[in-house]
């Protein structure tokens, strides 16, 4: 076991005050003011525990989460390569499609997409080499304790095995740029890892170097409104459940006795001093020789012209401005109009710049730059949008277009056409008995084939296949051909 090297690792952790909290935990906490609602003040580690509870908290947010994550993950994506090697292509769509340890994209995705719109410390995935070799160091020693640490040995640019989704909660960033994370696993020493060893990106970072980019999460914007509409459903809950006291009844002329006799049956809740607790309100016998009077104080109620709907409907679009997609995509049109298609395209072209959209360029970015090899990238599809087929499917006529030019004019054959047609997913790679182009880029949902030869025998006979001239030029009415022929009988 040797020491930690300080030349790597020295500055992993910033000194503390008397031993107690980071440097980098107290200043944010001296400099910030109390979170809303009864946030922790940001950044502490606590403030992202809240955070993450959000989304069983409040109903609402909890679906629009869920709908969030889940389109994310639904989302189609293509992996090419502008040297058409099908090894390459083959082994970066396998990167997503195995990711974290076998459990897929899907599963992957979607613990992202929670760890980004919950927490303010973001998104942590570890980066797996086929070379790493993991070893404890001691990081320190404070008289008989000693602290350990692992740190894994690989080359940066040793192949990449696989991506997992690390807990952003049990992710420390130290602020050191050859050894941005500590990792806190479940079980096991804690790992210090490298910088080309994780990836990390937080929505929002904070322009504060204290803060070593932690951000401001979607949960974190929108918390005020969480909070609010999760006491308002559990009022509204109690109201129509009788739970939880609405107000205080005082009942004279009629004594302690008889009160509890009379709704003794519908009665499930223990009295106290007195008091009894029914649906909502608590009685009160006074004895008196009186008239039988009844007087009320109101514990709790909701305000006159307060409308839970309208508060519903303000929540979904603060949630949807907080997350960063339509309103529409979180919000059920039960009940209201679905509006013009103008409107939604509208809409929907306005959140493509916003929340949501940072994450998946910095996700195809990032990936192509890191993850995958130099000639080989990521890229996104939305399979679900329409709009998006009908783009594509004018492009695809126009390429047929061109093709049909070409070939009008000699420049290519029929069976170079029908190859361009293939390359370009205009046609169906079924429809070539033999691909004299193979590789170029797959989708998530397709199968690569095998490395070929960019000179094939498929190749030689579209060679073979290139017309020498262009066609004969039909005649036209009233024009004499070569024969002399006008083209009239």
């Amino acid at each position: 076991m040797t020491d930690l090297a300080p030349s790597a690792i020295q500055g992993d952790t910033l000194p503390s005050p008397a031993g107690g909290m980071p440097l980098h935990f107290v200043f944010p906490q001296l400099l910030s003011s109390v979170g809303a609602a009864g946030l922790p003040r940001y950044w502490t580690p606590a403030r992202d525990w809240v955070l993450a509870a959000t989304v069983k908290q409040e109903a609402m947010w909890g679906s629009a989460i869920a709908r969030t994550a889940t389109k994310f993950a639904a989302h189609g994506y293509t992996v090419s390569d502008s040297d058409d090697s099908t090894r390459r292509v083959a082994a970066g769509q396998a990167l997503l499609k195995r990711a974290n340890g076998g459990e897929g994209w899907v599963i992957f995705a979607q613990k992202l997409l929670q760890d980004l719109l919950t927490t303010d410390n973001g998104v942590f995935i570890r980066i797996r080499r086929a070379n790493d070799r993991t070893e404890r160091v001691r990081a320190k020693a404070a008289g008989d304790n000693e602290s350990f640490v692992e740190v894994t040995s690989s080359s940066p640019g040793g192949k990449i095995t696989g991506l997992y989704h690390l807990d952003s909660l049990r992710c420390d960033r130290t602020g050191n740029l050859a050894y941005p994370v500590r990792y806190r696993p479940v079980n096991g020493a804690v790992q210090l890892l490298r910088w080309d060893q994780v990836l990390m990106y937080a929505d929002q970072p904070s322009p504060r170097a204290e803060l070593f980019g932690v951000g401001r999460c979607a949960a974190s914007r929108a918390y005020p409104t969480i909070a609010k509409l999760a006491a308002m459903e559990q009022m509204v809950y109690e109201f129509l459940t009788g739970g939880g006291a609405n107000k205080l009844a005082f009942l004279r002329g009629l004594n302690d006795r008889t009160l509890q006799d009379i709704i003794k049956a519908g009665q499930a809740d223990a009295q106290m001093k007195g008091f009894l607790y029914y649906m909502g309100t608590i009685l009160a016998a006074v004895p008196s020789d009186t008239d039988l009077t009844l007087t009320e104080v109101r514990l709790k109620e909701l305000a006159d012209g307060f409308s839970p709907k309208d508060e519903r409907d303000n929540a979904y679009l603060i949630y949807a401005n907080a997350i960063g997609v339509p309103v529409q995509d979180i919000q059920p049109l039960s009940g209201q109009g679905l509006g013009t298609g103008t409107q939604t395209v509208i809409l929907e072209e306005a959140a493509q710049g916003i929340g949501l959209a940072a994450f998946l360029k910095w996700w195809e970015q990032t990936v192509s730059d890191r993850v995958l090899p130099a000639t080989t990238e990521l890229q996104f599809i939305d399979d679900h949008d329409v709009r998006d087929q009908k783009a594509r499917a004018e492009v695809g006529k126009i390429r047929a277009e061109t093709r049909a030019a070409q070939m009008a004019s000699g420049e290519i054959s029929p069976a170079m056409a029908r190859q361009l047609a293939v390359d370009a997913d205009d046609l169906p790679r079924e429809f070539l008995a033999t691909d004299a182009t193979p590789g170029g880029q797959l989708s998530d949902d397709e199968k690569p084939l095998g490395e070929q030869a960019s000179q094939n025998a498929a190749a030689q006979l579209l060679l073979a296949s290139e017309p020498t001239q262009p066609p004969a030029q039909q005649p036209t009415v009233g024009m004499k051909d070569a024969a002399g022929h006008t083209g009239v009988m």
